[in-house]
């Protein structure tokens, strides 16, 4: 029995689930060749995009949103290239999904618009090791995890740089906008409520019957459409 567990152990890892996937990856090398493409791209497939621009006019294209790596991407002469001057872009509407530019380079989704404020959801992909090479090519579990920044993609480096099993994984990190343009990481129902000054009783009883789950999508628009509807 020990025989097939030890062979199991040299095949490549490949296990998926709805938003974490294990893969084996050599040093340098292009990791978003080996992570399935749900686990990468938003939309299933490359969809009819326009990006608008400060002072030009419109580009329209093939676009799709690659979350493991954080950039919009478009398809040109049947290559996949990455959105260049994200810094000097206002908007990227893609099947009527509006994208803003985040941190220079990513792009964040805005879910929610209203009068009061702006919900948006930065999806990122994560990239751990899962697991360090033992004797013969085994590996243990036992090891511990260290984070990467970054990955390799399009012949450019991103950070992965050792031979390991990688755990991939999708976070999604939400953020209130206020009218000021200035962006509030929404950790909790107080820091939720700092955007909606003097409502925080009704956010709470709200929050309480409701049970919102400030790490989860449809709970966190059910609450910003609710605080629209407060008086002020």
């Amino acid at each position: 029995m020990k025989k097939y567990i030890f062979l199991w152990l040299l095949l490549p890892v490949w296990v998926s689930a709805q938003n974490r996937e294990i893969v084996e990856a050599a040093s340098g090398e292009d990791l978003t060749k080996k992570v399935s493409t749900h686990m990468q791209y938003l939309f299933p497939e490359f969809t009819s995009g326009d990006v608008y621009y400060r002072g030009s006019p419109k580009s329209s294209g093939m676009m799709n949103y690659n979350m493991l790596v954080g950039e919009m991407q478009f398809v040109e002469d049947g290559k996949v290239l990455a959105l260049a001057n994200v810094k000097d872009v206002i908007l990227v509407n893609v099947d009527n999904r509006k994208f803003y530019p985040f941190n220079d380079k990513e792009f964040v989704e805005e879910i929610v618009s209203t009068g009061k404020g702006l919900l948006r959801v930065r999806r990122r992909g994560n990239v751990v090791q899962h697991s360090k090479k033992g004797a013969y090519g085994t590996s243990s579990s036992a090891s511990s995890v260290t984070s990467y920044s970054s990955i390799n993609s399009n012949s450019r480096q991103y950070g992965l740089t050792v031979e390991e099993n990688v755990l991939i994984t999708l976070n999604c990190t939400y953020y209130l906008v206020g009218l000021n343009g200035k962006y509030t990481l929404i950790k909790n129902r107080k820091t939720f409520s700092k955007q909606f000054p003097g409502h925080d009783a009704q956010i709470e009883s709200f929050v309480k019957e409701q049970q919102t789950r400030f790490d989860n999508e449809d709970d966190l628009k059910a609450l910003t459409e609710y605080c629209s509807k407060l008086s002020h």
